[in-house]
């Protein structure tokens, strides 16, 4: 049954006592996504309407029942891609999670990858919208937990490689520097000193950089700001806190950014995911 028209919303949730998982519900109509990355994989069911998006150079439509699939830090877009806007239900399994799967289907140490973006798996869609509700709504472990695996286990074995194209691996020293942002996040880093690292150009640091990973090293890093802020939030860190700990300017300027990408703020983020921002130490 179609989704009856709504207005917009985006709902988060956790059920990390199965498995590092975080979820969400949402619908969006006028809301556009910025490109951004997530560190997760992304396992997205579309319930209404078709979602349109650019993803690793191309441009992409998913519409009702079909699966968006994106690797992790894989650059992407989001926006409606008729009148009525988009629904679905997805998941951000960690790269923990997707790896014990695999490695449990395979027998052996296995780095998953998704091979195609959008997939039309009519029997998938409809156990990821239930796998959804189940993780939601029922307290009994042993029924979410076999859910979780055998729907998850299932994304994995149709629609996963064992490994990586060799063509998406990065280059040694633009790898380099991406651990250095990701190390030193708070750091006001110069794109010169990150060149002068890795023997390049500031120039051909952009360049290789932005080929490698989708975005050029400032957007990257504030992509990765947000990542990081979003887990912060959900521990009950207060935004002001997280503004200060990743190298925001101040709280405005995390609350912006994170509404920005994510389409609600972090107030609302934590209110939904009922976390209580715990209260700053002061000192003596």
């Amino acid at each position: 049954m179609p989704t009856p028209a709504a207005s917009e919303f985006t709902r988060f949730f956790r059920a990390d006592d199965i498995g590092a998982l975080e979820c969400q519900a949402a619908r969006y109509v006028d809301y556009s996504f910025a490109p951004h990355f997530h560190e997760e994989y992304v396992v997205n069911t579309l319930l209404d309407g078709v979602q349109s998006y650019a993803y690793q150079g191309g441009q992409y439509r998913a519409g009702r029942g079909a699966l968006v699939l994106v690797n992790p830090g894989a650059v992407h877009t989001g926006e409606a891609g008729s009148d009525g806007g988009w629904a679905y239900c997805g998941y951000f399994p960690s790269v923990t999670l997707m790896r014990q799967l695999a490695e449990q289907l395979t027998g052996r140490p296995t780095e998953p990858f998704f091979r195609d973006t959008v997939v039309v798996d009519p029997d998938l869609s409809v156990r990821l919208a239930r796998l959804h509700h189940l993780l939601r709504h029922s307290d009994d472990r042993l029924l979410r937990e076999s859910w979780l695996h055998a729907v998850l286990g299932d994304v994995v074995a149709r629609h996963m490689l064992g490994h990586a194209p060799q063509a998406v691996q990065a280059r040694h020293n633009v790898e380099r520097v991406r651990q250095m942002l990701a190390d030193r996040l708070a750091d006001n880093l110069s794109l010169t000193e990150l060149a002068a690292v890795v023997g390049l150009s500031p120039y051909h640091l952009n360049r290789s950089f932005r080929a490698a990973y989708g975005l050029p090293p400032i957007a990257w890093r504030n992509q990765l700001r947000l990542v990081r802020g979003r887990a912060l939030l959900g521990q009950g860190v207060p935004a002001g806190e997280v503004a200060s700990r990743l190298g925001f300017a101040d709280q405005p300027h995390f609350t912006r950014a994170f509404r920005q990408a994510l389409g609600i703020t972090p107030a609302a983020y934590q209110q939904g995911l009922g976390v209580a921002p715990r209260r700053a130490l002061t000192g003596s």
